[in-house]
């Protein structure tokens, strides 16, 4: 019983010595590498950048504000973001 074992293991470990690549991921050769980039995505032009980044000045002046108001009115902090939400749109 003892042997069976013994051989066992040893049949075991010399597999997973034997072929540690087969437990990893292979790449496909065939697929061409992955960049993140679409090659169809295209930027804005300038001017719609700019008022783009003009409101999110405006929203993020006023998330500032109702922040202060917030901790002015010693809203807890696990009731802020709701408090700040509804403040926005209050503001809006």
């Amino acid at each position: 019983m003892k042997r069976a074992l013994f051989a066992a293991a040893i049949v075991v470990t010399m597999s997973f010595a034997a072929a540690p690549e087969s437990f990893a991921q292979t790449a496909n050769p065939d697929t061409a590498p992955v960049t993140g980039m679409k090659p169809d995505r295209v930027t804005a032009p300038r001017w719609m950048r700019d008022r783009m980044k003009s409101r999110e000045a405006v929203k993020r002046q006023k998330r500032a504000e109702c922040r202060a108001q917030a901790k002015a009115e010693k809203v807890p902090l696990w009731k802020r973001p709701a408090y700040v939400k509804g403040c926005t749109m209050r503001a809006g």
